[in-house]
């Protein structure tokens, strides 16, 4: 067992016999959890009596050490937006507790309950039932999107413009440090984006990245939508695109990626609009694809000149760049 492992199970114990009241509980067996906006653990909590919070099973996610408490290290709004959904058509983790008291971790954390499920990429059912689960996954989507946003705008923020959103990518494109052959034509693309703005698009609680690996299902239904690390009020179709850009072959060099999506993306298309309950405008949709191509392609390039620089190692994105101009020339077809 590591150092770090045995003081985070030291702070686990004095959180859970803080808010439990119980000075003999205990956690242990703990078990890292992949993720990369801060350090997440599943652990067992055991008590020496009863409470309002039994033992079992949970997880627990802190910000990393000396990150800015901002977007995706802002652990503290992520337990917010999943307690906003509480009760609701979308199934998330339920929350324990959060805060950022100095005694337990230094840092903002959260405790919520673990929710034993699998993703579709890692199944072994038969294909036609993994379809039926992706269908209703995506029916999840439509619900959230449903959900009325102005009470939840505590949890998720004031809406977030499009153009913003378009802004926020400049900062990442912009820069002279980027390989321009994994660039390519990716300003071409954004001008192309830029001048076709949709007007009016419907605004809604969006996830920022809802695809398969993000949701957990058991044989039945969908049973939790967890990493809400980039969840905002905005437009709804920004989850849509984005689901169909990593079920898209068209997007990419190597298949890897979109081999495992249980459905294409024009079945994608068609089950959220039979869901929305609303009007789901198609090109509009095409100009949503050809976004999440583009921000996931800039995304690429910025991640890999950090690699490449030694500030943040990590070597699948190099070949994940192998895909990066294919995905701003599809983004080009897409618009016609």
């Amino acid at each position: 067992m590591s150092a770090n492992i045995e003081q985070v199970t030291a702070q686990l114990t004095r959180l859970v016999r803080a808010k439990t009241g119980d000075p003999g509980a205990i956690a242990h067996s703990l078990e890292t959890l992949p993720g990369h906006a801060g350090f997440s653990y599943s652990f067992i909590l055991e008590r020496s009596s009863p409470s309002a919070t039994p033992a079992g099973k949970f997880v627990v996610r802190m910000a990393a050490p000396a990150v800015k408490i901002s977007g995706p290290a802002d652990i503290e709004r992520q337990a917010r937006i999943m307690a906003s959904l509480a009760g609701s058509p979308v199934a998330v983790p339920s929350v324990l507790w959060h805060g950022d008291e100095a005694e337990f971790f230094d840092r903002p954390y959260f405790v919520v309950a673990f929710v034993d499920g699998f993703k579709l990429g890692e199944s072994t059912l038969p294909r036609a039932h993994i379809q039926r689960l992706a269908r209703k996954g995506v029916e999840t989507m439509a619900a959230l999107h449903n959900l009325p946003w102005e009470p939840r705008r505590h949890a998720f923020g004031e809406p977030f413009p499009l153009s913003d959103e378009m802004k926020r990518l400049d900062y990442l494109l912009d820069r002279p440090t980027l390989d321009p052959a994994v660039v390519a034509r990716a300003p071409e693309l954004r001008e192309r984006l830029r001048s076709s703005l949709p007007d009016g698009a419907r605004i809604g609680c969006v996830h920022g990245d809802f695809q398969w690996s993000n949701v957990l299902f058991n044989e039945e239904r969908p049973v939790a939508v967890i990493d809400w690390e980039i969840a905002l009020c905005g437009a709804t179709l920004l989850d849509l695109g984005w689901i169909c850009f990593f079920s898209d072959p068209a997007s990419w060099v190597s298949r890897d990626i979109v081999s495992t999506s249980p459905l294409t993306a024009d079945e994608i298309v068609d089950t959220y609009a039979a869901a929305a309950g609303f009007p789901v405008n198609r090109d509009e949709v095409r100009w949503f694809r050809a976004f999440a191509g583009y921000r996931f392609g800039v995304i690429t390039c910025f991640n890999l000149m950090l690699h490449r620089r030694g500030k943040r190692d990590d070597p699948l994105w190099e070949e994940t760049a192998l895909s990066a101009p294919r995905m701003f020339e599809h983004g080009l077809e897409m618009l016609g």
